[in-house]
């Protein structure tokens, strides 16, 4: 696993049938198959069972209209649009998207050996130079200066195609290791004991992306907070009946971009509505919803995983005066 392969990530002559499709880019089948009636846009070609195949070229397109779409495009503004156009657009999304906080921190300049190892899966240089870091910088500071730029740029070497699916993961899981680790050295050097307020960190259903959630509880970890983790993809009532049976405090979720706007404020509403009385739910990620609408009461948008410092130094302010 530790070998170097110089691979290429996605070969351009593959073909992916619609279930393939689906599953890379989030669109459904029953999106595709109307956009091509309606927009003209994807062209398949079919397998010798009448099967819908996409090439290469459509499938990046795909991934782009997504983006866009995650980001507020309209559907018939977007998916008739050449590959050239829809790179424009979101290359002006993402400057846009500059001045908001969930996304400056991926302001930061990564040097190019980063993406060159995961893209020669060259994971064992991988996670030994983020463990460095780790140690280097100091856990809360290579989350904000490192990781979590370098899961955005991950993020679009994926969209253009220069890492494949499996590159992706191989990624995800490789700082999931080193934080883990770095968490669990964090807790064992700690010269107090975790108090409150006790936090649940979890995803909604639908929502498989954890990253932005393990680099939260990073900085729970280093303020001392008491944790419960009830991994991905929770349903709204168990989030619900965990939060009463756990005595917790604060409910931690992410959203990525790849959330839909209709998910995301249809569980922050449930929540606001079902959770005991001064539960707060606070909420990150780079879900484009959560910086365009006025949250309820309970709910707390953070723009960053660095956020959790401030937000839990103002919660024992708040609750040391009662």
């Amino acid at each position: 696993m530790g070998c170097a392969v110089d691979a290429s990530p996605e070969p351009k002559d593959v073909l992916w049938s619609i279930a393939d499709v689906e599953r890379d880019t989030g669109l459904g089948k029953d999106t595709l198959r109307v956009w091509e009636r309606r927009y003209g846009f994807p062209t398949p070609t079919r397998d010798a069972f009448g099967e819908r195949q996409y090439d290469h070229a459509q499938l990046l397109r795909l991934r782009l209209i997504k983006r866009l779409m995650d980001a507020g495009h309209r559907p018939g503004k977007v998916v008739g649009l050449p590959l050239e156009a829809l790179e424009a657009l979101c290359d002006e999304a993402a400057g846009r998207a500059a001045a908001c906080p969930v996304d400056s921190i991926g302001s930061t300049a990564l040097e190019p050996q980063w993406i060159e190892w995961l893209r020669r899966n060259d994971v064992d240089r991988l996670r030994h130079a983020l463990q460095r870091e780790v140690m280097r910088q100091g856990l809360g500071a290579a989350v904000e200066r490192l990781v979590a730029p370098l899961c955005v740029a991950v993020g679009d070497a994926w969209l253009r195609g220069d890492v494949s699916v499996f590159q992706e993961h191989l990624f995800s899981e490789t700082v999931r290791t080193v934080l883990r680790d770095a968490i669990a050295a964090v807790e064992a050097s700690g010269q107090e004991l975790m108090r409150r307020p006790k936090v649940l960190l979890t995803t909604t259903p639908s929502e498989s992306h954890t990253l932005g959630l393990l680099m939260a509880e990073s900085f729970f970890a280093l303020e001392a907070c008491q944790r419960v983790s009830l991994g991905a993809s929770t349903p709204v009532p168990d989030i619900v009946s965990a939060s009463r049976q756990l005595g917790v405090d604060v409910v931690a979720l992410s959203f990525s971009a790849h959330a839909s706007r209709r998910e995301v404020l249809d569980s922050l509403r449930q929540l606001a509505d079902q959770l005991p009385e001064g539960v707060e739910v606070w909420v990150g990620g780079a879900a484009a919803v959560l910086y365009r609408k006025v949250m309820p009461p309970p709910v707390r948008v953070l723009g960053r995983a660095s956020d959790v410092t401030a937000q839990v130094a103002a919660w024992r302010t708040r609750h040391s005066a009662r």
